[in-house]
């Protein structure tokens, strides 16, 4: 067995000489290898003893952590880094839900990562953890992945949408589409031939009836969302504008064709859409970028077709987000409901 001796912090710096015996082992696949696995009954003795010392936090059974390394970390790394751990202590675990899409990398809607999803079956009892959620779901075909094993991609993406928001769930479904190129047709046959009766299958359907893999990312899928939601006419995506003189193309996130033969665009982004991380002036590049993005609004408004820019942030409000579209002329239909 590899063990180690770690020093967990500056203030580890000064254990008692007991404490500096402590022993771990280090699984490779941890960043830095920050997450710690006690091997043995002295090991976690230890290990409790940093706890009650707030040295350690307890993430899992036998899984610990430097907690001011556990605070910095994002939450896709707390997922990825903590359902490692647990794998390697319980290689029977089964993840679900949220952490099962982060693994197939077909979504991460940061809403839905607060805690490792794992199956519990039915005759067990656990010890309950901050970070980590049981879920009592029937786990279908189980797929291996590396260390994990996890609930196949398209259980997994039925479970959340029947379980999760809509405008959280949609966007998994569209990763889905765009990742394993499962249409909406496949994954209602799927889910009609192996969920039928589960508890929100019906709002799992509402969510297929939408899905579309040409979404770019979960953002664009959120804000999507908040426009059905919000009762506007689903938009086409990635739209194309040819350029005059065949000089390529303009591309849109989201577009509506209008009466006259226009296209109504919107863009979804933030400030960090005109970042270049590649050049030293990051203020210099992303002033740059932002001038072509002008120029081509304008341009686009000379042959004739109109733009819209909006954040992310701007469609937390359904309501006041709905009200901003229909002002600029877009087509509307009944709202979604959520159920």
């Amino acid at each position: 067995m590899t063990v180690m001796v770690r020093v967990m912090s500056n203030k580890a710096k000064h254990f008692p000489k007991s404490y500096a015996k402590m022993l771990f082992s280090a699984l490779g696949i941890h960043h830095d290898e920050q997450l710690l696995i006690t091997t043995d009954p002295w090991d976690e003795r230890r290990a409790r003893e940093l706890m009650q010392e707030e040295l350690l936090i307890r993430l899992y059974n036998h899984v610990y952590a430097d907690p001011v390394y556990w605070s910095h970390l994002d939450v896709e790394a707390r997922i990825f880094q903590l359902a490692s751990a647990i794998a390697a202590v319980e290689p029977d675990a089964i993840f679900c839900g949220s952490t099962a899409a982060l693994l197939y990398g077909i979504g991460s809607a940061y809403s839905l990562l607060n805690a490792v999803q794992m199956l519990l079956p039915r005759s067990t009892r656990r010890d309950t953890y901050e970070f980590v959620e049981y879920r009592r779901w029937r786990p279908g075909e189980l797929w291996r992945l590396g260390p994990f094993t996890l609930t196949d991609p398209c259980r997994t993406v039925v479970d959340i949408a029947r379980a999760s928001a809509f405008r959280y769930a949609l966007g998994y479904a569209d990763g889905l589409a765009r990742e394993y190129d499962v249409d909406r047709e496949e994954l209602r046959a799927y889910a009609q031939a192996n969920c039928r009766g589960l508890h929100g299958i019906a709002r799992a359907f509402g969510v297929f009836e939408h899905m579309d893999g040409r979404s770019d990312n979960g953002g664009e899928s959120e804000a999507r969302a908040a426009m059905i939601l919000a009762g506007v006419v689903a938009p086409e995506l990635q739209v194309e504008i040819a350029r005059p003189g065949n000089a390529g193309y303009y591309l849109a996130d989201y577009g509506w064709r209008m009466p006259d033969g226009s296209w109504m665009l919107a863009e979804l982004h933030g400030l960090g859409k005109f970042d270049d991380e590649t050049q030293k002036d990051l203020e210099h590049a992303a002033a740059k970028t932002y001038r072509a993005a002008l120029l081509r609004d304008a341009n686009l408004r000379a042959m004739g077709h109109n733009v819209i820019h909006f954040k992310l942030s701007d469609t937390y409000d359904v309501e006041e987000f709905g009200a901003m579209m229909r002002g600029y002329g877009i087509p509307t239909t009944k709202p979604f409901a959520d159920s």
